[in-house]
């Protein structure tokens, strides 16, 4: 591991701090935005696929622990990554319009979120149908609207 991947890793463990701390919290109807997802998706975009597959399972290790959902994040994160890192652009010449940042996130959690609780369906801790439908659009829309919001405003 050089020095770059330990740089990554630890602004990574930021983005779980920001979830934990933060944006657990900032809740609308109960859904909130997925800020690791977010920062995964970005992190696509600039390295490989190893590097991309390892920072996710990792991420996804450390938000479980700190949420208690052992192994729920990092399968979903990682899976995620693993399928998704084809069709994200890579150049940094592309500039995106926001509807596309916008509806590419917003497919990328909804593939998220769609695994991520058809493994909770097997813990059953969402067993109502209602908040399955909740969880499942809201949190994607939420994630890809602070998402698109990132991107209008980054500096680059």
């Amino acid at each position: 591991m050089n020095l770059r991947h330990l740089k990554d890793f630890g602004i990574g463990l930021g983005f779980v701090a920001l979830q934990i701390v933060l944006f657990r919290h900032l809740k609308i109807y109960e859904m909130q935005a997925d800020m690791v997802l977010i920062y995964l998706i970005w992190y696509m975009t600039q390295r490989d696929r190893t590097s991309s597959i390892i920072m996710a399972a990792l991420l996804g290790f450390f938000q479980d622990a700190f949420l208690d959902l052992w192994g729920l994040n990092m399968f979903s994160k990682t899976l995620i990554v693993f399928s998704a890192f084809n069709i994200i652009p890579k150049t940094k010449e592309i500039r995106l319009l926001l509807g596309q940042v916008f509806l590419s996130i917003l497919l990328i959690t909804l593939a998220h979120n769609l695994i991520f609780l058809g493994l909770n369906s097997f813990v059953e801790q969402y067993s109502a149908e209602l908040m399955f439908w909740r969880q499942l659009a809201g949190n994607s829309i939420y994630t890809a609207i602070v998402g698109s919001f990132i991107y209008l405003f980054r500096t680059s």
